[in-house]
């Protein structure tokens, strides 16, 4: 029996708005195989209850609709939030127990891209099972096929969403006063520019806003998490205390310290754990990172007793580590950091900014205090471009490559090697003592990754 084509990807489904798996027709096929799919699932078969957001981007409404449609079709009942974080997604669904809810965002992509994300009743991702019965479940039902049933008419649209959400935040963060405190935030133009600055002005802090017009034609372009630069001459221009910059969907932030650099997921691990472990609030002397964490980072927790637990990149691998090791911290190099929140596990960029905030106050530090004997391995990385993904593990040419790359790296060195997932290309990374032992390193990896993978 072959199997049904692969639809969503590592973080869903991604790609061109209104074409392919994003195309009208093919996101209210989807919706309605989502909901169909639940309900196979679920005894007696009860029409499950679905919210869904999105974020600003201008194909949003029209592919929420063809969402919700299809959502409908499939006999869901749907409350729509209209434009909200995917954290905040997360957070509502958990709250009012909601079976499913679906984020209609590119997260990070550009404007012209277009996504969807689906989420369980505890806000986390669904398992990759509930995705591959609905690939299956859309390869069973032709696109331009009349749905079979209409479930009931959407509640309509869910009162002041985003307020209720800037309400559990501040709730959240109700120890925190920030009066005096000058902060910088970037949302992208993205699903956080409404709700995020007032949340820190209601904390007492001084907002100097950057790209939080909401414009989404112009989401994530040039700034965000994924271009903090701006962010940071913004920090320095307004002498502020920290920068927090997300991305289009509000679930990434890359920090910046008071001179303007930029502070990925490593750097907030570094900062926060060794403060918790001397509370004794990290239980296991342990935080979760990936195999794309930097080694610096791996040393420096070591040197406070810390262990650093490295999962596949990706944060549903994160989140699984922490659920499943007891933990309370973990983090992405690109940002998604997660702490466990009343039982809810999934990465938001404010939180992680206030969470930072809140260390930064009790310890009357900057971030780069907090950060003080922090230091990252030197490396150099390459993404190459692939015609095909031969496994590598039993490719013995790559293997001799790695091997070699190994040696010129030198002692403590570290390379890995691993496809994307979401190009079609293989990402190279080497870590030496030696920045120029690196660079040499992972350029000779990409040139043979290109002649034996083209």
């Amino acid at each position: 029996m072959s199997r049904a084509p692969r639809v969503f990807g590592t973080d869903g489904i991604r790609g061109p708005a209104g074409r392919g798996p994003l195309a009208p027709r093919a996101l209210a096929a989807l919706g309605r195989a989502v909901a169909e799919t639940h309900r196979a699932r679920r005894a007696g078969g009860r029409p499950p209850r679905v919210l869904v957001g999105r974020d600003t981007r201008p194909s949003g409404p029209a592919a929420a609709r063809a969402l919700i449609e299809g959502l409908r079709a499939g006999g869901a009942v749907v409350e729509d939030g209209g434009v909200l974080p995917t954290p905040a997604i997360a957070l509502l669904a958990r709250r009012h127990r909601f079976d499913l809810a679906a984020a209609v965002t590119a997260s990070h992509n550009p404007a012209s891209d277009q996504g969807v994300k689906i989420l369980g009743r505890d806000g986390g991702k669904v398992p990759d099972a509930f995705e591959r019965a609905v690939e299956a479940a859309l390869a069973r039902v032709p696109r331009r096929a009349p749905p079979r049933r209409a479930g009931p008419e959407a509640d309509g649209p869910r009162p002041d969403a985003a307020g209720e959400y800037a309400a559990l935040v501040l709730e959240e963060f109700r120890d925190l006063r920030l009066g005096g405190t000058r902060v910088v935030l970037d949302a992208a133009d993205g699903a956080a520019a409404s709700v995020a600055p007032g949340v820190l002005r209601a904390l007492g802090a001084e907002v100097v806003e950057v790209r939080c017009g909401g414009d989404g034609a112009r989401i994530n372009d040039r700034c965000g998490a994924l271009h903090p630069e701006a962010a940071g001459r913004a920090v320095r221009r307004a002498r502020a205390r920290l920068g927090i910059a997300l991305d289009g969907d509000g679930d990434r932030a890359i920090l910046l310290d008071a001179d303007g650099r930029p502070r990925d997921g490593d750097d907030v691990l570094a900062a926060l754990a060794p403060r918790l472990r001397a509370r004794r609030r990290l239980p296991g002397s342990a935080v979760v990172g990936t195999v794309m964490s930097n080694g610096g980072l791996e040393a420096h927790l070591g040197r406070h007793g810390i262990r650093l637990v490295r999962v596949p990149v990706g944060d549903r691998f994160v989140a699984d580590a922490l659920r499943g090791r007891g933990l309370v911290l973990g983090a992405e190099p690109s940002g998604h950091c997660l702490f466990p929140r009343d039982g809810l596990l999934t990465s938001d960029g404010l939180v992680t900014g206030l969470r930072v905030l809140r260390e930064m106050t009790l310890a009357r530090a900057s971030l780069a205090g907090l950060l003080r004997g922090f230091r990252r391995v030197p490396r150099a990385e390459e993404a190459v471009p692939v015609a095909r993904r031969p496994d590598l593990d039993r490719h013995p040419e790559m293997r001799a490559a790695v091997r070699a790359a190994l040696a010129a790296a030198g002692p403590g060195g570290r390379v890995l090697v691993r496809y994307s997932g979401t190009e079609p290309k293989v990402r190279i990374l080497v870590e030496s003592t030696s920045a120029a032992a690196a660079r040499r390193a992972c350029a000779a990896l990409s040139s043979s990754a290109r002649s034996l993978l083209a």
